[in-house]
């Protein structure tokens, strides 16, 4: 238990390191991310490939090119930016994706219900109280109770445009030739 308390801490607070505007329903993205992997984005996998293609073409990028998110699960965001300058090719990240789909969290929505609202009171001791603005706080109980995804808030596409797909940890490996 304390374990995890101690990843809630370190995953949130390297986040808000790298990404100060960020507010409550970017750090449960973070977390959904880092226990369930890109399983969401993939459910159409023609319509993912559709729109990895147009993202790709966007103009502006996170400075930062990549992040361990790893909660539940061993995953990573990577930029897409990396595919745009052709670090990446669009398909092995395609694949990747494809592959990490297959290896989220197999847990029930009650049982990720409750360990949100673990990971909830751990924030809520160990961060600033700004980042709980009552309409961030009120998206992620939508999100939690009614199963629905997120969006990054304004603040944080204004501020770093996020461009990224969630990859695992191996295939993150492969692509960017990094033990990390």
């Amino acid at each position: 238990m304390f374990r995890r308390e101690n990843r809630i801490i370190e995953v949130a607070s390297h986040e808000l390191d790298l990404h100060p505007a960020a507010q409550m329903v970017d750090l449960y993205k973070l977390f959904y991310q880092g226990t369930f992997g890109p399983r969401h984005v993939m459910e159409d996998q023609a319509a993912a490939l559709r729109y990895l293609a147009e993202e790709i073409d966007c103009s502006e990028f996170d400075q930062v090119l990549w992040q361990d998110i790893s909660y539940m699960e061993n995953f990573f965001r990577i930029n897409l930016v990396l595919v745009k300058n052709r670090q990446v090719r669009i398909d092995d990240l395609f694949r990747a994706l494809v592959a990490s789909s297959r290896i989220g969290a197999t847990i029930s929505h009650d049982e990720w219900k409750e360990e949100w609202y673990r990971i909830d009171r751990v924030l809520r001791d160990s961060l600033p109280e700004e980042i709980f603005t009552p309409e961030s706080s009120m998206l992620v109980k939508e999100a939690v109770e009614g199963k629905k995804l997120v969006h990054h808030s304004a603040p944080y596409k204004r501020s770093y445009h996020p461009h990224y797909r969630v990859i695992s940890r191996e295939w993150f490996e492969r692509l960017i030739g990094t033990t990390y």
